[in-house]
């Protein structure tokens, strides 16, 4: 029964829509919250009036609101096709761009919205974030400070600080930070801590990101930068107690890979070796800790599990020459084969290896070529 009531329904009112012009389901579809209803009137509209421009620019949004993306980019098209002088056309689907991560495509948009209302600040404030996600940080700021007064009052400064951090604008960093809402709190003080960072007033940084910290002892970015900053320092302890709470807060692939580095550097490569390991099991396809467990293998005269490491790594990043010397040292030192220590030498010298003074020196690669680095051949391949 309720199903034939539905029938009825629609059998109803479908009459009501395809007696109404395309301008009255615009009307009708702009007062509906649902943007499936959205849909369904607007494409009823355009198949009353196919140059009816805002029904396609409409249609558009309410396919973005869905996630809809191909959808969407098409009826913003068709509408740009329709009204090409018209810069909010451009500027809406330069949003759809941003959401697709198509940032070129976005700033085309975007400079074509400026070009045709050059007055209208909002177009700048969404140049400026395309612009930072392309890195280019001086144009971000350029455009930043046109069209900052159309953002919300306590988050204008603290958005733009990664482009001024980008552009080495420190000073007005600061300056900007000490006129924020938001100077005494957890974000303010982690904005300053990375500025100081930058001008590499190491001190300063720490003391920043522990003010950030001591605030909000869950924000997990001053952790990962006070780290760098002991780590700079040399104050390889802190620096791992950072990770450690890191980790706790984001289990991520590239946070063990760096806590694997500083276990490296303190000489505990069984711990080096785990965190690698679970870099690995959270991202399969990255090279750089297959490289990093084959070298503290070699530490461990784990040579052939530090074989297969450093040859997945060559396998999934094959024009990076480092696991190229690594696996050169695991031929030479643990197997004694020189032809293959020297093929794989040859290799990395052909993808631009170019620090082969380290290759000498015990506290860098050296320790892995002892003995062989000190031939005429190893010399006459490395300088030929």
């Amino acid at each position: 029964m309720k199903k034939l009531l539905g029938i009825f329904f629609l059998l109803s009112i479908s009459p009501l829509l395809w007696g109404q012009s395309g301008v009255a389901l615009l009307k009708q579809a702009k007062r509906q919250p649902d943007p499936q209803q959205q849909i369904k009137l607007l494409t009823k509209a355009v198949e009353k009036s196919p140059k009816l421009a805002d029904a396609y620019h409409y249609r558009g949004d309410a396919y973005r609101a869905l996630g809809k993306h191909k959808a969407a980019l098409d009826d913003y098209t068709r509408t740009i096709n329709l009204r090409p002088k018209e810069p909010f056309r451009y500027y809406a689907r330069a949003l759809l761009y941003e959401d697709m991560q198509r940032w070129q495509a976005a700033l085309t948009d975007l400079n074509t919205a400026i070009s045709l209302k050059p007055s209208y600040k909002k177009f700048y404030l969404e140049r400026a974030r395309v612009q930072l996600r392309l890195g280019k940080f001086e144009a971000a700021v350029s455009d930043y400070e046109k069209g900052r007064s159309t953002l919300p009052k306590n988050a204008s400064v603290l958005e733009m600080m990664p482009a001024y951090i980008g552009a080495y604008r420190y000073d007005k960093a600061l300056t900007l930070l000490d006129s924020s809402a938001d100077a005494d709190t957890s974000a303010g003080h982690y904005w300053r801590g990375r500025v100081y960072l930058g001008r590499n007033e190491l001190d300063e940084a720490v003391s920043a990101f522990s003010k950030s910290i001591n605030r909000d002892d869950s924000f997990a970015p001053a952790y990962r930068y006070r780290a760098n900053a002991y780590k700079d320092m040399g104050e390889l302890e802190a620096s791992l107690a950072d990770y450690t709470v890191l980790l706790s807060l984001q289990p991520e692939a590239i946070f063990y890979n760096r806590r694997g580095l500083i276990y490296e550097e303190l000489g505990q490569y069984d711990r080096a070796e785990e965190d690698y390991t679970h870099a690995i099991e959270l991202n399969s396809k990255w090279a750089i800790p297959y490289n990093n467990r084959g070298f503290v293998r070699m530490h461990l005269k784990e040579w052939n599990a530090a074989q297969k490491d450093l040859e997945t790594a060559i396998s999934l990043e094959p024009s990076v020459p480092t696991p190229y010397i690594n696996l050169a040292g695991v031929y030479w030192l643990g197997k004694k084969d020189r032809k293959q220590a020297y093929a794989n030498l040859d290799k990395a010298l052909k993808r631009n290896f170019k620090d082969v003074e380290s290759l000498y020196q015990e506290d860098k690669k050296g320790w892995m070529f002892k003995g062989l680095n000190q031939t005429a051949q190893f010399r006459a391949l490395l300088y030929k």
